[in-house]
């Protein structure tokens, strides 16, 4: 639904990110994860938070991005 990347390095993976997605079953279909890649392509998510709302989620994915994302 939404994502959000950046360059990553300094000890960490070479891609970072932050995803807003629908989940296809579940109580609460909404999540944010935060994502890493080493190639751009192939991306790694953990540390979901799940949502029963978009609107809570969508939330969650911009205080996420302000949090971890380089000036925001």
């Amino acid at each position: 639904m939404l994502w959000h990347t950046w360059p990553g390095g300094r000890g960490l993976r070479k891609h970072l990110g932050i995803v807003l997605a629908k989940t296809p079953t579940g109580h609460q279909p909404f999540v944010t994860w935060q994502m890493a890649s080493d190639d751009g392509v192939t991306w790694d998510c953990a540390a979901g938070h799940y949502w029963s709302q978009m609107a809570q989620g969508f939330r969650s994915y911009e205080e996420r991005r302000q949090q971890v994302t380089p000036r925001g």
